[in-house]
């Protein structure tokens, strides 16, 4: 091991890393993927520190990184913002964690204005992180050494992190809060975030295109993924979404204007490129126009509910400032509306649905009970 950090990228090194962890013991880990540079979204580094030792495990390097997940799995690991990393330890084959600590979490049941990682290593430990790496491409090789010296500092803090904040949490018998709500996340982050192959396209904010103008788009959208795969590039690097909406919007409505006429048309891209989206836009603009998704049924207007809607927003408003607590962390207002609709049963269906934790429901109980 050198004097900071210990790369895994070999079977030795894989050897030296599960004998020193510790799995009784709460390990930090943060990774770093490289969906900035690339057309497919990789995890390109996993970092592990625990009890001074710290580890850069390299999930590029075609090793069999079973036995580290083997070791990790089932203990706690302390996260920044958990629901993300957790996805991405899940693509590489990590088993799930026994339980979770995430930091970003608690900040917020502690009232802290910033919750941000720097922000906390600022606040616990008066000292500013560097954020010049925070867009690399973390699958170049080899990596920097300010890129290695940052992937250390994203996991340097943590387990301090997680013992100031345990007794703070503690102290202010949101302990359990923290708790329920983590375990939260670990579920949560089970559910796909897979959309609907056929409507993949749709962007948001498309609805505002007429049939003609939905074509197009569709036909550009996939214009724009077959240059981003052949170049290995993230798909806004080819067009933004929202050029791509407003020149499917344009030719559907200059229908008869060549696609080099719209007034933000790329100029810059390449003359290959460029043929292939004036095609596109020509075969949407012929293609079968595509009908609008049918909108969402709106809710029939109910004076009672929007009554207790008030209600309960005042209240929740009160209980959030004597918590010190930004109210829509107790309960959103998506969430005040389902209750208010339906006081009965809507609490147990949110938690139910693992869409709220149960000290949520404890601290509004009151109110709708008195409702």
């Amino acid at each position: 091991m050198g004097n900071d950090f210990l790369w895994v990228d070999d079977v030795e090194t894989l050897r030296q890393v599960t004998a020193v962890l510790r799995p009784s013991e709460p390990l930090a880990l943060d990774t770093e993927a490289d969906s900035l540079h690339h057309y497919k979204e990789s995890v390109s580094l996993v970092q592990i520190a625990q009890a001074g030792h710290h580890f850069l495990v390299d999930p590029l390097a075609n090793l069999d990184l079973s036995p580290l997940w083997q070791k990790m799995s089932g203990g706690t690991w302390i996260l920044q913002g958990a629901d993300f990393d957790l996805r991405m330890m899940r693509r590489i084959g990590a088993k799930e964690p026994g339980a979770v600590f995430d930091t970003m979490l608690g900040a917020q049941l502690l009232g802290f204005s910033a919750f941000g990682y720097a922000a906390l290593v600022e606040h616990f430990y008066g000292t500013k992180l560097s954020k010049k790496n925070q867009k690399a491409d973390w699958s170049q090789r080899p990596l920097s050494h300010s890129m290695l010296d940052y992937a250390v500092q994203d996991t340097r803090y943590l387990e301090g992190i997680l013992h100031e904040m345990t007794q703070l949490l503690h102290f202010e018998g949101r302990l359990e809060w923290h708790e329920q709500s983590c375990a939260r996340v670990v579920r949560t982050s089970l559910i796909s975030r897979e959309e609907e192959p056929e409507n993949v396209w749709r962007l948001s904010g498309s609805n505002r295109l007429t049939p003609v103008g939905l074509a197009i788009l569709k036909s550009i959208w996939h214009w724009r993924e077959l240059e981003a795969e052949k170049a290995d590039l993230p798909v806004f690097k080819v067009m933004n979404n929202d050029t791509l909406l407003d020149l499917a919007e344009w030719a559907s409505e200059s229908i008869k204007m060549p696609p080099p006429a719209f007034p933000h048309w790329p100029h810059r891209m390449s003359h290959g490129r460029a043929e292939k989206l004036i095609a596109a836009v020509e075969a949407g603009r012929t293609a079968e126009p595509i009908a609008k998704l049918p909108s969402k049924p709106r809710l029939r207007h109910d004076a009672k509910a929007d009554a207790r809607m008030e209600k309960l927003r005042k209240g929740r408003d009160e209980i959030a400032e004597k918590l010190k607590l930004d109210p829509s962390l107790i309960a959103s207002k998506s969430t005040l509306l389902e209750i208010a609709r339906d006081p009965e049963n809507g609490p147990a269906k949110l938690v139910a649905e693992d869409r709220w934790c149960q000290w949520q429901v404890d601290l509004i109980d009151p109110l709708v009970k008195a409702l």
